[in-house]
């Protein structure tokens, strides 16, 4: 009882000081964010090599990445599949509080504002299109049967990724990949999804079902 307790208070003190991380300057904040770049433990690759191994006879994919945050998985897949793609779209409304047990949603507002800048900065690749907005709304976007694989790594709610799910399925060619990340750390991603599919295929923390 102790010790749970212990560890709540340790979240709390963390997840304060992560929203009082601010810069008076947009290089100061650029500098924090490569240093959390360099310092990040986040799997990048998951994502391109589920595609390699089931898509990998497409050509001039169009991908989409529901939750960008620093842009480390569209920029590995934009340079490992190269001329394979054909369009990349980041969905992230960078926007600060959108779940508490999430620890990135724990950023101030300003810092999620230079993240944005920092991330388009940082891609910088005409195939690469970042909208900032909520994936409710990003969806809308775009036409039935038009992307080859999405990967959903936004909010990790239940009732978020529901909606994801939900919203995008329909987006997705015949015989294309629908990813997620976070199966293990977060039982809402895995509630949803288990509730959803039946056939899940599962690499490391990774799902991802063919459509």
């Amino acid at each position: 009882m102790i010790n749970k307790i212990k560890n709540k208070l340790k979240i709390k003190l963390r997840n304060y000081k992560i929203s009082k991380i601010s810069f008076q300057e947009y290089s100061d904040y650029k500098n924090f964010f490569i240093q959390e770049d360099k310092k990040s433990n986040w799997e990048s690759s998951t994502f391109s090599e589920i595609i390699e191994k089931y898509l990998k006879q497409n050509k001039k994919l169009n991908l989409v990445e529901i939750g960008v945050a620093r842009g480390e998985t569209a920029k590995f897949t934009l340079s490992r599949l190269d001329s394979s793609i054909s369009t990349y779209t980041g969905v992230d409304p960078y926007e600060s509080n959108y779940d508490s047990t999430d620890i990135f949603s724990h950023f101030n507002q300003q810092l999620m504002d230079n993240l944005y800048i920092y991330v388009v900065e940082k891609i910088n690749d005409p195939r690469f299109n970042l909208m900032r907005k909520k994936s409710n709304q990003a969806y809308l976007e775009f036409e039935d049967n038009s992307i080859d694989a999405i990967f959903i790594d936004g909010n990790h709610s239940y009732s978020a990724v529901l909606e994801d799910i939900k919203n995008w399925r329909s987006k997705i060619k015949k015989n294309g990949l629908m990813i997620g990340d976070d199966y293990l750390t977060f039982d809402g991603v895995r509630k949803a999804v288990e509730e959803t599919f039946r056939n899940i295929n599962q690499v490391g923390n990774t799902w991802f079902v063919k459509i």
